[in-house]
């Protein structure tokens, strides 16, 4: 009873319906855009603050798995009986001499000296292949959705951080059945420039980035909008936004970088927790745009705490909540993203196999059986398409002229 359902063109179209529709509706959710803000709560009580990693489309997906899955079981055994000449009760019949049939069924591109003749016997199996690819996109699709892991960090020059660290990653999103920490990776942004001219491509970021995994091991590479790195799994990509660093070098603490968010074109400021637990502001007014290729020129450091504001000058020392502290310099940070996709090269497989199934079908692949009995020969011809054709042929073939 199951397994008649699952074969059942109907469900089938039932299920790519409700896929259709979730996924339209899922892709159209405000707070799946860009600056759409949180999910309502009651879509958080639903499962489907994020749709696309939700029960319900995970669901629909295993449910389109199980469907494919039991239209491709058998298929198998069906294609190679096809091709040892097991032929299905709808084969086309030819009959005649033996000589002019196997003479008409070449002509035809039918190849073969027994009596199971092939015509592109290899694309027999182009539906089957369309099946598995299918099958392994499906897949796929399902452990991507359900296991991802990716988020983003920002990473001032000279700075390296754990991206395990509590607070480390920014925006984290993971599938239901994803890792609960984020990679045990350690990152350093070694250089950065942020308007580097790339050929082809407008002025954009370029980054050193040395990565140190759990064993020790090291990986040293640079990053452009174009291209990424990939260490054990994790593949991590440079980002958009950009900004200033006030970096700090607290005492008993080291350094410490205060990454800046720009208020206008020549001003950026961060709030910050000093050591005493009281919120204060960095301000940083620069000469020229906080984006200048040439760089922003003269810059003022201001330290407020309430009413309160204080001018800081490289290396003088200043109260930091109790701790002496001074600024050491103004450096860029840069954004980066990290995911982790593990269904990704099923994904990227499963589509091979599907255009190699499509392409396989464009031959116009068959079976023919020549047999003789009681001084009758015949030819049944399987094909997957051409029926009516090839027996008009054969016909024109047997008709005597005038």
């Amino acid at each position: 009873m199951i397994w008649r359902l699952l074969r059942s063109a109907a469900f089938a179209r039932a299920i790519l319906i409700y896929l259709a529709l979730f996924g339209g509706a899922g892709a159209w959710a405000p707070w799946t855009q860009a600056e759409g803000g949180p999910a309502p709560a009651w879509a958080s009580t639903l499962w489907l603050d994020h749709p696309f990693s939700s029960p319900w489309f995970l669901a629909g997906v295993a449910a389109l798995f199980a469907s494919t899955f039991a239209c491709t079981w058998g298929r198998r055994a069906r294609i190679a009986g096809l091709r040892r000449g097991v032929l299905p009760p709808g084969a086309v019949t030819l009959a005649g001499d033996e000589g002019p049939l196997r003479r008409f069924l070449a002509a035809q591109g039918f190849r073969g000296d027994g009596a199971v003749l092939h015509r592109f016997g290899t694309a027999l199996w182009a539906g089957w292949v369309l099946h598995v690819g299918l099958l392994v996109l499906i897949a796929g699709v399902f452990a991507q959705q359900a296991l991802y892991d990716q988020g983003t960090f920002i990473l001032t020059e000279g700075e390296l951080k754990q991206l395990a660290q509590p607070d480390a990653i920014l925006m984290r999103e993971r599938g239901r059945l994803g890792p609960v920490d984020p990679p045990d990776l350690a990152v350093a942004l070694e250089a950065f420039d942020p308007t580097r001219k790339q050929p082809g491509y407008a002025p954009d970021r370029l980054s050193e980035l040395r990565v140190f995994k759990a064993d020790g091991a090291v990986v040293a590479d640079t990053l452009d909008r174009a291209h990424g790195i990939e260490v054990d799994g994790v593949e991590i990509y440079q980002g958009i936004r950009s900004g200033l660093s006030v970096v700090l070098d607290v005492r008993g603490m080291g350094p410490r970088a205060v990454v800046l968010q720009e208020r206008h074109h020549r001003e950026a400021a961060a709030e910050v927790l000093d050591l005493r637990g009281r919120p204060v502001r960095f301000v940083v007014t620069t000469e020229r745009d906080l984006h200048d290729v040439s760089g922003t020129g003269r810059t003022l450091i201001r330290l407020e705490h309430g009413s309160q504001e204080l001018l800081l000058s490289p290396e003088a020392p200043f109260d930091f909540g109790g701790t002496q502290a001074k600024v050491t310099g103004l450096r860029r940070w840069g954004s980066f993203s990290y995911a982790r996709s593990p269904g990704m090269p099923a994904v990227h497989l499963g589509f091979v196999l599907i255009l190699a199934g499509c392409a396989l079908l464009v031959l116009p692949a068959g079976v023919a059986v020549i047999e003789s009995a009681g001084g009758r020969t015949e030819a049944r011809v399987q094909l997957q398409r051409g029926r009516d054709l090839l027996e008009a042929d054969w016909q024109a073939s047997t008709t005597e002229p005038g």
